[in-house]
Formats: C-alpha cells, structure tokens, sequence
C-alpha cells in the first residue's frame, strides 16, 4: 500500500501547527481563490498571487512570522507575501514554473486542492459530495425544464457544472505535480522509479476512464450548442427569469426580488461562462500532458544512455560524481582559477571597423564518405523516430497481417526497441493511435529485461 508522504511532502502540515496557522491557512485561501478560474485553472502569475497576498497583509498586518530565516526580512506587506510563497512551496503545498520572458507561475498540486477544498468546506459547515459528471444528465435536466421546478434543475445543473469543471483543473494540477517531480524537484529518481511513475501511476491518474470517456464517447463539448441554447432561451426570456427569481424568494427565502434575480441569473451566467471556456481548458490539459510525457521520454532516453557521444559522456560522468564521494576532477576535466588583474584587464582597444570581403567557398565532395554521410542523417532523424505519428507507423509494421500480439514478442535488441516499447504503452490511450492495448496481468522477461506484459491489438473503433 502507498505510503502518504510518498505523495504528499514530509512537512506539509507543519505550517497549519505553526504558530502563525492563522496567517498561512489565511494566506492558503487568497492563494486558493486568486487561482480558481476556468482561465488559470489552478495556476496564474507569480506576481498577481503576490499582488493578492500584499493587499491580505495591508488590511490584516497580523502577528510577525516566528519562522523567518536569518538574513531575510519580513515587515512590508511584500516581503510577508514573499515569504508565505517561500514557505508554502518549501512544504510542497505549491510549485513555481518559469515560463520565459521573466514571468514565474504558481501551480497548486492536486493534493493541495484537495486538502484546502476539505479546509474549506470545514470553515464553512458545508458538505457536499463529487460524482462522475456525464453529458447526457445536463441535456435530460435542461430538456425537462419546468418553471415549477426550474429552481431545483438550475441549483442541480450548477452543481454539476462546477463539479465537473474543479475535477477538470485538478486532473491539470495533477499532471503538473508528475512534471513538477521530473523537471522542479530535484530528487534521484533512478529509472526504475521514473519508469512506475510514469507506466503506472501516471497511467492509473491521467488515463482514467473519466477523462478518457470525457474526450470521446462522452464528450462534453459535443453537446455544448444544445446546453448553451438551451440555457440562452431561459435567459433571454423576462417573463420566465422573473418567475423563477420569484420562485428563488419563495425556495430560498430571499426577501429582496433583485437579489433573487441576481441568484438565479449568476448561476446560469456561470453555466454557459463554464461550457464557453471547456475547449480551452481541455486543451491545456493536453498540452501539460504532452509536456510531462515529452519531458519523461527525454529523461529516459538520458538515463539508459550510454553510448559515447557527448551526451552519453556526461551520463557516465554524472554517475561517477553521484556514486562517489570523494571525485578526484582532475582525471575528468581541468579546472583552473581566473581573476581579473585590475579594472583595465577585460579593457579591448577600438578598432576601425574593416569591410569584410567573402571568399569562395570551395567543397570537395571525396574528402566526404558515403558512410559519413549516412550516419549524420541518422543522427539528424534521431529526435524524430519517437514522435506518436512514428511510434503508431511503427506499431503497424508490428502487427502487419495480424490483429493483436503480446508485447513480449517485441524485439529488443537495441536501446531504441526498449524505449519505443515504452512509447507504445505511453500513446496508447493518444487521440488518433491505431492501436490500443490490454494489461495481461503477468510479468514476462525478453533479451534480460523484464516488464508486466501487455495485448497490443488493432484498433477498430
């Protein structure tokens, strides 16, 4: 059985026992709600959650924080919300990614949104519970409309549409957290660990038959003309939003008739807001899912390395250094000591500036050979044999006339069979693969390696 803290940080819950609890669970919240948005889905810009976090501290200056490192400074408002960041992603509550440009994002973990979502329902007294959402339950709720009961379909459908778009952002909070511990965190993952993560783990989390359903057979977006037309027609009619906003006084005992209004009007706003913005949310969801898994074949193709190309080189280099504690560097690479003699030593003295005039280049094709040649266009088409288009031409020459094989049959002769074996296990589950496969439930050990063997079969979907 999985151990918690192989998931969540060994002292993650030490800053709700500190004692400014108050402060950081305060602080976790304006975090929370600064980054809950069908936009940034659980990640925004480092300095708008700043921004947030400095107006928190300008109107509640609250205690001075007992743990501040020596040398580092917490009176403004900017330096507490700094350190509250610091502090956070310390305890693995968040991560920073850097996108270019000077811009840093903050991304929550899946298990974060989930511990500050019990958080605050607890603060709150409220309880509700999260079911699978399908498609076909917003069309027969929305296709029953009665004004009668109007109430109680916009208050089911509202629920429904926000369940559906939290688990949304938090399956890309969850994507995050498996890129995070590849590329952020720096951890000696070996590649017997990185590879049940990714084949295992990431299998079970991400290819889920939700989101699987979700992006095929139940897929959301298909019937999003028919919900947004629907809920169009309920509001762009007055006579039925002034029934219903009288039927919200009567149901849930709202005195003011333009409160009511406002009540049932925000949740069907929020409604088609919610279906208008699915693709673009869906869409990040691939694209980080790409990301971790482009992100994973390459950390895999550096460990298994071990040719003796520069990269190979460094592998073994890094090894070394690793497994030793005492490296003698000499015997690798010379490191010298260099010091600037005085302000004037880097000083270049100006030059007229001379026309350059080109020579002809003259190419002499025999000093080349026919091997030569060939082995630096392999080299060049190297990066290019473990795309999904490539790993599916390649599945195909597999199965030729045949409809299913076991992935024990595969040859793995070389490295590039053993990582185009774990490709074909990655894409399988990719949009627009032909293929799909069938854990078998036994291990099984071909050319000295061994895995849990697996179908791959045609797919004829």
């Amino acid at each position: 059985m999985a151990h918690l803290f192989e998931t969540v940080h060994n002292n993650f819950f030490s800053v709700l026992a500190s004692p400014n609890k108050n402060t950081y669970i305060d602080c976790i919240f304006v975090i929370y709600h600064a980054l809950d948005s069908i936009e940034d889905a659980f990640q925004g810009d480092r300095e708008f959650v700043i921004q947030r976090l400095i107006d928190y501290f300008d109107d509640q200056p609250g205690d001075d924080f007992v743990d501040v490192d020596e040398g580092e400074s917490a009176k403004t408002s900017r330096q507490k919300a700094v350190h509250v960041l610091s502090i956070l992603k310390k305890n693995g509550w968040l991560g920073e990614e850097e996108l270019g440009d000077y811009k840093t994002s903050i991304n929550l973990f899946d298990y974060s949104i989930k511990i500050i979502d019990v958080l605050s329902r607890t603060s709150s007294i409220s309880h509700k519970t999260s079911t699978r959402v399908k498609s076909s339950p917003f069309i027969q709720l929305l296709s029953s409309f009665q004004i009668d009961e109007g109430i109680g379909v916009i208050e089911q459908a509202f629920q429904k549409t926000n369940d559906m778009i939290r688990k949304l952002k938090t399956l890309k909070a969850n994507i995050y957290r498996y890129y995070y511990d590849i590329t952020k965190k720096r951890s000696k993952n070996d590649l017997q660990q990185l590879l049940e993560k990714l084949l295992v783990e990431y299998k079970q989390d991400f290819f889920d038959s939700a989101y699987y359903n979700l992006k095929t057979t139940d897929s959301l977006p298909r019937y999003k003309r028919a919900i947004l037309s629907a809920i169009s027609e309920v509001i762009n009619d007055p006579e039925t939003m002034d029934l219903l906003a009288k039927n919200a006084q009567a149901i849930k005992r709202i005195e003011d008739y333009n409160d009511a209004f406002i009540y049932v009007e925000d949740r069907l706003r929020f409604i088609t807001d919610s279906f208008s913005s699915l693709e673009f949310l869906i869409l990040a969801i691939d694209r980080k899912n790409e990301q971790y898994i482009s992100a994973a074949a390459s950390k895999i193709l550096f460990l298994t390395n071990r040719s003796d190309d520069i990269e190979g080189i460094f592998n073994r280099f890094f090894q070394v250094v690793l497994k030793q504690k005492d490296v003698d560097y000499s015997r690798f690479v010379k490191l010298i000591q260099m010091k600037n003699l005085d302000t004037q030593s880097l000083y270049n003295q100006r030059r007229t500036r001379q026309e350059v005039i080109p020579e002809e280049l003259i190419f002499d094709e025999d000093m080349i050979s026919a091997d030569y040649r060939q082995q630096k266009v392999r080299d060049l088409l190297k990066n290019n044999i473990y795309g999904k288009r490539e790993i599916d031409r390649y599945v195909k020459n597999l199965l030729k006339n045949r409809s299913a094989m076991e992935a024990s049959e595969v040859p793995l002769d070389t490295q590039e069979d053993y990582v185009k074996l774990i490709l074909i296990f990655m894409y399988s589950k990719s949009i627009g693969m032909h293929y799909e496969i069938e854990l078998l439930g036994r291990e099984c050990k071909t050319n000295h390696i061994r895995f849990q063997n697996f179908m791959i079969k045609e797919y004829r979907g």
